[in-house]
């Protein structure tokens, strides 16, 4: 079971004397692959994560959302069905989080079950699906417009995502309501229906 599951954390564990082709490959190494089956493989996976031009790079040389996506390529090396992200983008800049949410909206979309565990409202509410822990129980399960509208998510001490948060300032303040606003999108759908 457990070679079916892929983690990348918020450490990015690339070896700094390899280039992102060298980390990508470095799984498929050790398990005894053939050079040639490795290029056929290792390739795809780079260009898949949007790094076909940095391939001769070292960590050095990336930015920390690059660094986390060539972690995910070396995982996605061994193919895993399932792959979970642990607080992987909460060291990264906004440019680097949304590279490393694209990259997992991309990986659900060819089929790979995405897990992110994650702090951060505004990546919790671009799920399929929030789960929500407290002291180890399921207090809130639902897609995200149920858990934020849920007024147990403030028992749970998580914040709303900001344009949840900017939404109920503005009904509290009289402004009609904006219906059910998970995201920026939402926001200014909302906000524009009420002025026309």
């Amino acid at each position: 079971e457990r070679r079916s599951i892929g983690m990348i954390f918020q450490h990015f564990n690339l070896l700094s004397s390899r280039t992102v082709y060298g980390n990508v490959a470095l799984p498929l190494e050790l398990a005894g692959m053939p050079k040639d089956k490795i290029r056929e493989k290792v390739m795809p996976l780079i260009e898949l994560v949007g790094l076909s031009e940095h391939v001769n790079k070292y960590p050095s040389q990336l930015s920390g959302g690059q660094k986390q996506r060539v972690a995910i390529a070396g995982v996605l090396a061994m193919k895993p069905d399932i792959l979970i992200l642990d607080e992987s983008t909460s060291m990264l800049d906004p440019e680097g989080r949304a590279e490393i949410m694209q990259v997992a909206k991309k990986l659900n979309a060819a089929g790979i079950t995405v897990v992110a565990i994650t702090h951060n409202m505004d990546e919790a509410a671009e799920a399929d699906r929030i789960i929500v822990l407290k002291k180890g129980r399921v207090v809130l399960d639902g897609t995200p417009a149920e858990v934020f509208a849920s007024p147990e998510i403030a028992a749970c001490g998580l914040a709303l995502p900001p344009a949840t948060e900017i939404a109920e300032g503005l009904s509290e303040r009289g402004f009609s309501s904006l219906g059910t606003v998970i995201d920026e999108d939402d926001l200014v759908e909302g906000i524009c229906s009420q002025l026309n």
